[in-house]
């Protein structure tokens, strides 16, 4: 059944329709691994390339041991020229000194750097160079550049040269790369094995029709599987191969003796979804080979006829588990959620635990890729009155995309008693907790924040038995707070006001557990009666914050310590959480004084004076931000106390950044300041993001070791693309072990996520420059690290983590309206962010949406699916408590 604390999709994605993962022939380096190659070496200028299979089918890719051993020789040929600094025949510089100068350009600014490698681009006798000039040119889409890679590039006696530029085109793709086309065609007629497989791809990926031949011929040899581009990605896509030739042409192939070539014809001829190739991809889906037929599956399953849908339902029922499950991931991956909604016609009914693992297998799986495109065929399936359990798993796959039809189903479910939905014998595990609704309602709260016009008629449906079911409980969940406050209930109220100031008596020195239930329920209804903005809540706030202003005795965690006041210190503690998190929901800036004066009482609990901090940065005016700056600075004492405050008036920095407050935090990039006020202090300066004024004062800490992580920090997380590349690049002058005190302080940044850190933009900065960077050598090695760590960071986001957090339901619908508006900005971010949280789901959709919006999902899917292989080390998630 569905897991209610982790429906994330996993992170590892399993292999797309025919696109292989295979072993990357040479690690992205820099100087390339074949500096000292023979010509025979493959992988063409070390950027990437091929291994020879052992056959053509694109899906293996194993290397043949000649190849193997070249490869090995070419590694120790490449280290062997760096150690020494020797030249390569008509190179007048080393390899030293070509690392030298190519860790020299990096540092300047990208208006500066372009100048140089046009002019080391021009250059054959520092090949190295030539390479790194193409590579960054390339990735910067110079035009410029373009004809220097043409001109210089496919013209060089060096197969190396050729091989790199060829790869090099594959960044500025059709039309800007389209006059390449001749001198790629006499390249390929003179190539070798060195360089052939990257020229022949950057024709495929030209459209060059007069060299389908010669491609295919690579590809038979199982050339083209493993050709990656210049970063080391995956680059192999059959769909651009069949963008080469007719349809009709490649149809004819389906017969082919080559199991890769029928793979190829039914992997293209499915993605047409066209009813003019059902006959062959009937004969497909028969193949021999599990992976021909699968891939037929999927263009069975997108003609969706009477006639396709045969043959289709056909192949599932007769296949073993392993078998099956390969079929209905190609249809995951090929035809979407709309495909296995389809496959549900197939579940066997044979045993009654068949059916629930066949169906589980189905619903698990489109949970996983959250495709919005399965709605309506979720809805058609809902109207078949599935089981309950089923039934409600379909309403959660609905909701989850951000679709309100969703609603009726998970009202009718927030209704019922699992123990008397379910039975001992059908369901035993479904009667053993309240998961469902604690799910149904989290859904619920969701679809009633991303549809705010909807309110009527969600509460229409679900007001009464969400009521029902919080308060039927000894304790209301917060899910169901959260709906009802999002939705605008009234009936609510009463209970809030009720359950936020309960009339019992406050627990007293030496009271045992348990705490009592109402002052644990206090805490959640504080925050949702703030969400309402009743204003009868205020007098409430004041109220629980200032439980022990007549200073009894001592709850700070030192003070709790001490017997007899366990009860008493969580109670207090429960009272000035929930008492801060209702003044942000409010976000009252007469609230500004009351949280200052609670922060700043030395006597009270230190973490629910934590609390009021995160929730000043939502009451806070521009203004008085600058004035939380000042605090910062006032409170530098080296005791514990003092040292608690500073750190606690950074984190309201972090949390709502002004530039022009956090801009006056440079100063606490100090050898002189504690190391975790410093690590905040650098979050706070590049949350608020960085000016330019700001960005020569942060540089020039670059210098010091001490402070080089916090420097660094800050420009990557704050400043434009163009810096942060600089500031990393500064790392060559530094020891292996500086990155990865810099890799740590960078992972411990991420774990809350609030609206505002989209709206303001400052998602789509974090993403900008973690791909920035990725360009950027240090050490001889591309700089993946926070590519990885931002996107796992955001895949994480799944849940509610306090006021004005945003869950991944929420934040996929957001990102999915704004990939299909109008604003070209927006739209880019919107899609680059999908791609860093792999939603595959959505990107699928919105790849059918028309123009450039449909470019840019086809491009980002293809990246989920085809990640880059590599070997970079990367902290271990940092799980968030609260925020």
């Amino acid at each position: 059944m569905h897991d209610p604390t982790n429906d994330r999709a996993s992170d590892r994605l399993p292999p797309p329709p025919g696109v292989p993962r295979f072993p990357r022939a040479f690690a992205a380096k820099w100087p390339p691994d074949d500096d000292a190659a023979s010509p025979g070496a493959r992988g063409g200028g070390g950027y990437g390339g091929g291994g020879a299979g052992d056959d053509g089918d694109f899906r293996k890719g194993r290397f043949k041991p000649a190849y193997v051993l070249v490869a090995f020789l070419a590694v120790i040929g490449g280290a062997a020229a760096v150690f020494f600094g020797v030249k390569n025949t008509n190179e007048t510089m080393s390899s030293l000194e070509q690392a030298k100068e190519r860790k020299d350009i990096e540092l300047l600014p990208k208006t500066e750097q372009m100048p140089k490698w046009r002019a080391w681009a021009a250059r054959p006798d520092a090949v190295l160079l030539q390479q790194e000039a193409f590579a960054q040119l390339a990735w910067s889409k110079d035009q410029e550049g373009l004809a220097l890679i043409v001109s210089k590039g496919l013209t060089s006696d060096d197969h190396r040269v050729r091989g790199t530029a060829a790869q090099a085109l594959l960044e500025y793709g059709s039309p800007m790369a389209d006059g390449a086309k001749p001198a790629l065609m006499k390249d390929l007629a003179e190539a070798d094995s060195s360089d052939k497989p990257q020229i022949a791809w950057a024709l495929a990926n030209l459209k060059s029709t007069e060299a389908f031949d010669s491609v295919m011929a690579e590809y038979r040899q199982g050339h083209l599987a493993e050709i990656q581009k210049i970063d080391g990605s995956p680059a192999f896509d059959p769909e651009v191969l069949a963008g080469m030739v007719t349809l009709d042409k490649l149809a004819a192939m389906a017969g082919d003796e080559s199991e890769s070539v029928r793979q190829l014809v039914a992997t293209d001829l499915s993605r047409t979804g066209d009813p003019k190739w059902t006959d062959t991809l009937i004969k497909l889906v028969t193949d021999k080979s599990i992976d021909v037929a699968r891939q037929a599956a999927v263009g069975l399953g997108k003609i969706a006829s009477e006639s396709a849908m045969g043959p289709l339902l056909s192949a599932l029922e007769k296949a073993d588990k392993d078998s099956r499950a390969k079929f209905l991931e190609a249809l995951r991956d090929g035809v979407g959620a709309k495909g296995l909604v389809l496959a549900l016609k197939s579940v066997s009914h044979d045993t009654p635990d068949r059916e629930k693992f066949q169906t589980k297998q189905i619903f698990d799986m489109l949970h996983e890729l959250e495709d919005p495109r399965g709605a309506d065929a979720l809805v058609d399936y809902l109207a078949t009155n599935p089981k309950p359990h089923w039934r409600t798993e379909a309403a959660l796959r609905i909701a989850e995309v951000g679709d309100i039809r969703a609603v009726p189903t998970l009202a009718w479910r927030m209704g019922q008693d699992p123990m008397k939905l379910y039975n001992d014998v059908d369901d035993p595990e479904l009667r053993r907790d309240d998961n469902e609704r604690v799910v149904s309602a989290r859904m619920l709260a969701d679809l009633a924040i991303l549809h705010p016009d909807q309110s009527a008629m969600l509460l229409a449906n679900a007001e009464a038995p969400v009521m029902d079911w919080i308060t039927s409980k000894p304790q209301p969940h917060a899910n169901g707070l959260r709906f009802l406050a999002a939705a605008g209930s009234k009936a609510v109220l009463p209970k809030l006001l009720a359950w936020a100031d309960p009339k019992g008596k406050f627990p007293e020195p030496g009271a045992q557990p348990p705490m009592p239930a109402a002052w644990e329920t206090a805490q959640s209804a504080l925050r949702y009666l703030g969400w309402t903005k009743d204003p009868r809540g205020w007098p409430i706030f004041e109220k629980q914050l200032n439980r022990i202003s007549n200073k009894k005795y001592d709850v700070t965690m030192e003070g709790l310590m001490q017997g007899g006041l366990a009860i008493v210190g969580m109670a207090i503690r429960a009272m000035g959480v929930g008492a801060s998190d209702g003044y942000a929901q409010l976000g009252d800036p007469r609230a500004y004084p009351i949280l200052v004066k609670y922060i700043e009482d030395k006597e009270n609990n230190e973490q629910s004076r934590v609390e009021a901090c995160f929730s000043l940065s939502w009451v806070a005016t521009d203004d008085e931000m600058k004035d939380v700056v000042k605090k910062v600075h006032d409170f530098n004492k080296p005791d514990p106390k003092n040292s608690l405050i500073r750190a606690c008036y950074l984190e309201t920095l972090i949390h709502r950044p002004v530039p022009e407050a956090t801009a006056g935090l440079i100063d606490l990039l100090n050898k002189d300041v504690d190391l975790e006020v410093r690590h905040q202090a650098a979050r706070a300066i590049g949350f608020g993001g960085i000016t330019g004024k700001m960005i020569p004062q942060i540089f020039d800490k670059l210098k010091d070791n001490e402070l080089r992580t916090d420097a660094a920090l800050a420009l990557l997380i704050g400043a434009d693309s163009d810096t942060a590349d600089r500031a990393l690049a500064t790392y060559n002058d530094t020891q292996p072990e500086a990155m990865e005190d810099l890799k740590v302080t960078y992972n411990q940044t991420f774990g809350y996520w609030s609206d505002k850190n989209y709206e303001n933009g400052d998602v789509s900065r974090w993403v900008e420059n973690a791909l920035g960077v990725a360009h950027v050598r240090v050490h001889d090695a591309l700089q993946d690290w926070p590519k990885l760590i931002l996107s796992r960071a955001l895949q994480e986001i799944e849940f509610d983590n306090g006021p004005h957090s945003i869950t991944r339901v929420q934040f996929r619908y957001r990102l999915m309206q704004d990939a299909k508006g109008s604003n070209d900005v927006k739209r880019t971010a919107a899609i680059e962010i999908l791609k860093f949280m792999k939603e595959k789901g959505v990107l699928m959709a919105l790849r059918q949406e028309p123009g450039v919006t449909g470019e840019l999902a086809k491009q980002a899917f293809f990246d989920v699916m085809n990640p880059k292989l590599g070997s970079e080390h990367i902290p271990d998630a940092v799980k968030a408590d609260n925020h």
